[in-house]
């Protein structure tokens, strides 16, 4: 891969799938800190920029300390999240049904084991003497 410096000293690498720009940054706009980590929201709002048209996939890993690919993948989930909603409507995700129904049978469980319990403990409450004491 052949790599070589653009306008703005920023590296421009030859058959990258990252859309690049040479645009200029926006008045005022700094580059975050370190990188690492983002939340929620400030992916949210990469995403909803580039879908939007407004930035660059270039424009936004800089902006926000991070590789483009890192933006490439934020966008994939976002798209993949707003499919799964699509196909799912208003109804329940299969991991939502899956959770319900090991609810349903650990709530049976727990009752068995609480109709067990209480019938051992009337068992053991009739008994004329506790075990393991003996009349003799």
């Amino acid at each position: 891969m052949e790599s070589q410096m653009g306008m703005q000293g920023v590296e421009v690498v030859a058959g990258s799938e990252a859309e690049r720009s040479e645009a200029q940054e926006p008045a005022g706009e700094v580059r975050r800190g370190r990188p690492g980590r983002r939340s929620a929201e400030d992916r949210r709002q990469a995403v909803l920029e580039l879908l939007s048209g407004k930035a660059t996939v270039d424009q936004l890993a800089f902006r926000f300390g991070v590789r483009p690919e890192t933006i490439e993948g934020w966008r994939d989930i976002a798209l993949e999240g707003i499919s799964e909603a699509m196909r799912r409507g208003s109804g329940k995700s299969p991991r939502e049904r899956e959770l319900e129904k090991k609810l349903r049978s650990l709530e049976r469980a727990f009752t068995d084991l609480a109709i067990r319990n209480e019938l051992a403990e009337r068992a053991l409450s009739e008994r004329p003497t506790r075990p393991g004491t003996s009349l003799r």
